[in-house]
């Protein structure tokens, strides 16, 4: 069994210092193993966002898995966005844009999904491209029959039909396909603000919603995910902000099949 924290969108410069206290004290008290964050770790990409991002990283002396978002590429330099998008990113988070961790029990692989710049006026958009989806599979490929395989990105594989309009990430189609095919068990992304989990193509798409900042929609207070279990069986335990503490609200129980995951309940 392993315990691992799912935390997503913490967008430093509209942080929210109640609810960063609130998230220390429940990590205290779950003890996760690894924190895993999927992007938009900043607002505008500014040196200071950065700077006090790091620090609250550091602060929560737990080891954590990262990947970009596209809030942490510049939305209004121009010429560092297109000229050196990643060197804050370099600077204070980490050297490495698609990590890599394995142990015993799973193996996490991160996308860097965030754009430059795309064919469409919504440059806030992601795509995976077939290099990453190849650089995955050749990761996959190398993992134990017992690990449960985790790819991390921002971007989302699958939205609720109320925010399809959001859009889901470009190249998924074709990604998801292949991906399922090589034994992929769970994406674990962000973006939309909102948490849920659903089964695509016998993948777990695990959603985080905002977890520290105030940037939330109707109905999706800040929160975070728990995951627990092994390759035969996984709890998604949901954790949201009462304006107080967080605290657990629902499970959502998944089982592995011949054919890839099944939902099996969900516990409130």
């Amino acid at each position: 069994m392993f315990n691992l924290v799912h935390i997503s969108d913490l967008h430093f410069g509209r942080e929210v210092p109640k609810v960063i206290n609130g998230l220390k004290n429940i990590l205290g008290e779950i003890q996760p193993e690894r924190v895993i964050i999927s992007g938009d770790l900043t607002q505008r990409a500014k040196h200071e966002e950065f700077s006090n991002a790091a620090h609250f990283l550091q602060s929560l002396n737990i080891p954590f898995f990262i990947v970009p978002g596209n809030h942490d590429l510049s939305a209004h330099r121009l010429i560092e966005r297109f000229a050196y998008p990643w060197r804050k990113w370099k600077k204070y988070i980490s050297t490495e844009l698609e990590p890599l961790y394995t142990n015993d029990k799973y193996m996490v692989i991160g996308a860097n999904t965030a754009r430059r710049m795309g064919w469409y006026l919504d440059w806030s958009r992601g795509r995976i491209n077939q290099y990453q989806v190849n650089n995955t599979i050749s990761h996959l490929q190398n993992a134990d029959s017992t690990q449960v395989r985790f790819l991390v990105a921002h971007h989302p594989f699958w939205l609720p039909a109320v925010y399809e309009f959001r859009h889901l990430i470009g190249g998924r189609d074709k990604a998801l396909s292949q991906l399922s095919q090589h034994g992929l068990d769970i994406i674990m992304s962000g973006h939309v603000h909102m948490s849920y989990a659903e089964v695509v193509e016998g993948v777990i798409i695990s959603h985080a919603g905002t977890t520290l900042s105030d940037r939330l929609i109707p109905e999706q207070p800040n929160s975070f995910n728990r995951i627990t279990g092994d390759r035969s069986h996984l709890i998604i335990e949901l954790f949201e902000w009462n304006g107080e503490h967080f605290i657990s609200r629902k499970q959502q129980h998944f089982e592995r099949t011949p054919s890839g995951w099944t939902r099996e309940r969900v516990v409130k």
